[in-house]
């Protein structure tokens, strides 16, 4: 069951109510004033608009459910909360609805805003970083993708999955190819040697990038990551902490990250420890 579920189901049996066919909704207004002034069980204060809002979303999935189940015919409608919080990082279902939101047939540059999240998220790279891709910095036959401009200067070599090497072939055989054949100039230029292509061809630029992201979020149909303000180094800060969620060592993320000291990556291990209860 989902905890949020959990957490709502204690606090109807709390307030006297076993069953759901007694369930009242104004029960509702009441779990909504609770959560408002329940403190965090991790921090200081009380819970962010954001983590609240996924309560808010799993009541509405809720009241579906028991209509389409004939189960109570009570509906629950209450609006999500505004914040302006800015994300830290996103969770694993987060990245994939954006995933899905980038290869949506209906986008017409799929492959290409695949590619972004890949570089970013699947590779882990700064923006600057994977502003500045050539294509002789994928090693397919590697599985690697140099990274010729890191921060300070420092080079280095980070694994593709199979999954984000297909991704970028697929990409650079079609869309890429399209794109560059709509330079308006067809003499050789730095643009023509760019991974990631923008609109008309050239390098894609970082702010065009972030743009592009903001639309893939818009495009989605998660209400509560609608909500979050995050840019191109949230998929960086994301992959970072599903890593160490899933049991990496903290050495090894740092290397993938080209972190120089392990106290930059530090950081991640109260990331990965920071889901409110």
């Amino acid at each position: 069951m989902n905890w949020n579920a959990q957490e709502f189901f204690a606090f109807l049996e709390s307030q006297g109510t076993h069953s759901l066919r007694d369930f009242k909704n104004k029960q509702v207004n009441q779990y909504l004033e609770y959560l408002q002034h329940r403190p965090n069980c991790n921090k200081t204060g009380g819970l962010s608009p954001g983590y609240i809002n996924k309560h808010i979303t799993m009541l509405r999935l809720l009241s579906k459910y028991l209509q389409l189940t004939e189960k109570a015919s009570i509906l629950i409608k209450p609006q999500l909360l505004k914040t302006t919080e800015t994300a830290t990082y996103l969770s694993k279902t987060e990245i994939q609805t954006l995933y899905q939101a980038a290869k949506d047939a209906s986008n017409l540059y799929n492959q290409r805003d695949t590619a972004m999240l890949d570089i970013f998220y699947g590779c882990g790279l700064r923006a600057s970083e994977g502003a500045a891709l050539n294509l002789s910095d994928l090693l397919f036959e590697k599985n690697l993708l140099y990274v010729r401009k890191g921060k300070g200067y420092r080079e280095r070599y980070v694994p593709m999955s199979k999954q984000v090497k297909a991704d970028l072939q697929e990409y650079i055989i079609n869309q890429r190819t399209h794109l560059l054949n709509a330079k308006q100039s067809k003499a050789p230029d730095e643009s023509s040697q760019a991974l990631l292509l923008g609109r008309g061809g050239i390098r894609w630029s970082i702010q065009g990038m972030y743009h592009r992201l903001q639309l893939l979020k818009s495009k989605t149909n998660n209400e509560v990551l609608k909500q979050k303000s995050f840019g191109l180094h949230i998929l960086r800060h994301s992959i970072a902490t599903h890593l160490l969620q899933d049991g990496m060592r903290l050495e090894n993320i740092a290397l993938f990250l080209g972190h120089k000291s392990i106290e930059t990556t530090q950081k991640y291990t109260h990331l990965a420890k920071e889901e409110e209860c």
